[in-house]
């Protein structure tokens, strides 16, 4: 890859340092620029009853996990695990959870996973942030399931230094990346309406068909190209379809 290639990265706290080093690894220039924070959310009593009935859980984001430490909260081991993304799955292996996690990693492709293995009238839970994931809950209603939605985080939009955007935007090369389209919201309300401008029209890679189709329908007229893995390496990895 380019070294003269300079890639934005979104990511908050851990996550984007850990993509900051994997880019420099392959010769990139990164700039940690992370447009959110993650607020953490308490499980209601409603929410814990469902989480110890679950015969099912689906786990949307490792981040969902973090929040149960935070709070103390066990995970239950005799319910069937599934993932959406490889970064999750391994949270769940590091806690001594096998999930289930489909190649295509976005809610079609868990529904693709899931479907053949449920039950009418199983208890599903499913951990996940504020907002989205709609269609995973109603297929499985669909499907004659008992669903329980846990939010246990919320992602906040955080503002981005103009003088340091402006200075990407002069770099040779410049790539954005996101990881979900409310990363790609705040990011373009972190900027000044010029430099929303500019930032449209470069080349961006995101985690997910869901999110280039949400960039395309935002307008976006760069060039969108889709990690093959829903990781912080996968999206460092496609990069080389940019250029």
């Amino acid at each position: 890859m380019s070294n003269s290639c300079n890639i934005w990265i979104t990511r908050p706290a851990m996550d984007g340092e850990k993509m900051a080093k994997l880019a420099r690894e392959q010769g990139l220039v990164p700039w940690q620029m992370p447009v959110m924070d993650i607020f953490w959310l308490m499980p209601d009593k409603v929410g814990l009853r469902a989480l110890t009935n679950a015969s099912v859980m689906i786990v949307t984001s490792r981040h969902a996990l973090t929040s149960l430490d935070k709070a103390n909260v066990a995970l239950p081991q005799n319910a069937t695990w599934f993932a959406i993304g490889k970064a999750t799955a391994e949270a769940l292996t590091e806690r001594g959870i096998q999930a289930h996690s489909p190649k295509q990693t976005d809610s079609e492709g868990l529904l693709h996973e899931l479907e053949p293995k449920l039950a009418n009238g199983q208890q599903a839970v499913i951990l996940k942030g504020e907002g989205g994931r709609t269609l995973l809950s109603e297929r499985l209603q669909v499907r004659g399931l008992l669903v329980a939605e846990i939010v246990l985080y919320r992602r906040i939009c955080k503002p981005v230094d103009g003088g340091m955007l402006a200075t990407f935007l002069m770099q040779n090369n410049p790539v954005l990346s996101v990881a979900s389209g409310e990363t790609l919201t705040c990011l373009i309300k972190s900027a000044s309406v010029e430099h929303a401008r500019q930032l449209v029209s470069l080349p961006l890679i995101v985690m997910s068909e869901r999110v280039a189709q949400f960039a395309q329908d935002k307008g976006w007229r760069g060039k969108v190209v889709v990690a093959q893995e829903a990781s912080s390496a996968g999206l460092i990895e496609a990069v080389k379809f940019i250029f």
